[in-house]
């Protein structure tokens, strides 16, 4: 939202453009991510000035006017965006969208997106979906209040060599198929430096990074067809990971390397889809 809308009735659509643009001309799918993120609010948004009731209106038309320029580009958005904390019992992030609409804002968000284009597939997208099943419990909860406003759910795969293990992703999986949902493994990168103990990715632990990409990917490509919706990598090369500068230590989480060349875990990713 602070990309496309940066100012009150101000919306620049031309860094979206290009890429909808580009995978137009290349025969791409485009998954939208994300059009609510309490990370990437506008500070206009963040310091609304108007009326609970205004602000309401200015979301229906940011989701409303966004999804109406990409309908029939975009075959997929992410509507939320991580809205639960991780502290004990997983509320609501207390947002300025919670703030401002209500705990229900997410349902809110949802038929706004449903009623500008019926066909687009809206997705739910969080981390912790493996890890957590407290969170995946609080998380499927209100994917079960949404009903047939959602069509998947993301679960954001930023995990590492030793885990979560093959049982968590499995459960998440399962929970998400039993509703008849979509799954997306989305955001998909392993650490394989998450102790800081390594300097150099060893073949060791290469070896057993390429083991956990096989692991995931085969797990998604265990369920059922009409379940399946994309397996998401997080970047390209391991010096361009954004898990660098958030964690403050070295890794090599991707299948590339810095330059470009296939890692063990590039050959693992592929183990998994046979």
């Amino acid at each position: 939202m602070n990309v496309m809308y940066p100012s009150q009735g101000n919306y620049n659509f031309s860094a979206a453009d290009a890429i909808v643009d580009f995978a137009q001309a290349n025969g791409m799918n485009v998954h939208g991510h994300a059009l609510i993120w309490h990370n990437a609010t506008p500070s206009w948004v963040e310091n609304f000035a108007g009326t609970n009731a205004e602000f309401e209106a200015m979301v229906k038309d940011y989701i409303t006017t966004t999804l109406t320029r990409y309908k029939g580009k975009v075959r997929s958005w992410d509507v939320v965006n991580e809205a639960f904390e991780d502290g004990s019992g997983h509320p609501l992030r207390n947002s300025v969208f919670r703030q401002k609409m209500g705990d229900d804002y997410i349902k809110k968000c949802f038929q706004f997106a449903r009623d500008a284009d019926p066909d687009v597939l809206l997705f739910y997208n969080d981390y912790n979906m493996a890890s957590s099943s407290t969170k995946r419990a609080a998380m499927f909860k209100l994917v079960d209040d949404l009903g047939d406003l959602i069509d998947g759910v993301g679960g954001q795969m930023h995990i590492s060599y030793n885990g979560p293990s093959a049982s968590q992703i499995q459960s998440f999986a399962d929970g998400v198929v039993s509703r008849n949902l979509k799954l997306h493994f989305a955001e998909l990168d392993i650490r394989a430096n998450p102790d800081n103990d390594l300097t150099s990715l060893s073949n060791e632990r290469a070896e057993a990074q390429r083991a956990k990409y096989t692991e995931v990917v085969s797990i998604y490509n265990s369920i059922p067809l009409e379940n399946k919706f994309a397996i998401t990598v997080w970047g390209v090369r391991d010096n361009e990971s954004w898990l660098i500068d958030f964690w403050g230590n070295p890794d090599w989480p991707l299948l590339y390397d810095a330059n470009y060349a296939k890692k063990a875990s590039y050959y693992g990713y592929l183990e998994g889809l046979q």
